[in-house]
């Protein structure tokens, strides 16, 4: 893989905006300490210059701004997992399905309705506490294979039921129905 960010080293990502409520703040500690890989955040937000403040003099945190989406494409592919931490009540958010379209697995917050599309789709990891996390993000790392597995299962399910493909094709699919319903009504459509 050519992680081209961090100088060969695997990092896990983070995509939104640098607010509280997404719960970036959180990342940073568990970073401090971790040696195994970097962390990206891409994104801005009115939270940055705590959040920065936070990671200053931690070497593996590294700050990239607002991203292209050709840009973020290319992170997400390359990377271990993207984190959501958010500690609202979300009841689903672009980033996974972002990072599942490019078979990337996710690691996300125990809270809202961000669990339920991990365990759906079987594309990563829920967490309820720092260890939890730190467990998720080492299992990605060591075992071989895991993390293309996670983010297969993700991209299968993002193809099956959350692409924009999927969405049109169950739209055209009810019209059809309903216009067979309607036909053997004996109305005109």
């Amino acid at each position: 893989k050519g992680i081209e960010f961090s100088r060969g080293k695997p990092y896990f990502l983070y995509v939104g905006r640098l607010e509280k409520l997404k719960g970036i703040q959180t990342l940073i500690p568990v970073f401090r300490g971790y040696g195994k890989a970097d962390l990206l955040i891409a994104g801005k937000g009115e939270y940055e210059g705590r959040v920065r403040e936070l990671a200053e003099g931690a070497d593996n945190i590294r700050f990239l701004g607002h991203l292209s989406r050709d840009r973020l494409g290319k992170l997400y592919e390359d990377a271990a997992a993207l984190i959501v931490p958010s500690i609202a009540y979300e009841i689903s958010t672009l980033v996974v399905f972002e990072a599942f379209r490019e078979k990337t697995p996710v690691i996300v917050n125990d809270i809202g309705g961000l669990p339920e599309l991990v365990e759906e789709s079987g594309g990563g990891f829920v967490y309820g506490s720092e260890r939890e996390l730190l467990s998720a993000m080492d299992r990605i790392l060591e075992e071989p294979g895991l993390r293309d597995e996670l983010g297969r299962k993700g991209h299968e399910k993002y193809l099956e039921k959350w692409s924009a493909e999927s969405h049109i094709g169950a739209y055209l699919g009810l019209i059809e129905r309903l216009m067979l319903k309607n036909r053997s009504r004996g109305n005109r459509v």
